[in-house]
């Protein structure tokens, strides 16, 4: 593959699960707080403009989520 295809699916599979793993930490902080979060969950388009530094955190706990669940379910299957 050339070096442009290459950067063009890094970007694609980034950003993907950039908003893969931010959905799912708004969605757990809504849950855990009951619903007195306040970040709006914001559509992909818009998740492609506004990624800033307070989305990070967000990102993160998404992130976590999902090491946590396979660890889970690693230990499980063992």
């Amino acid at each position: 593959m050339s070096i442009v295809t290459d950067i063009f699916l890094w970007l694609l599979i980034e950003t993907a699960f950039g908003f893969l793993f931010y959905a799912t930490g708004c969605m757990l902080l809504k849950v855990t707080t009951f619903g007195s979060y306040k970040m709006e969950f914001k559509d992909y388009a818009s998740f492609k403009q506004r990624k800033s530094k307070k989305v990070v955190p967000v990102i993160a706990l998404g992130v976590g989520f999902y090491i946590t669940m396979f660890t889970l379910l690693a230990f499980i299957n063992s």
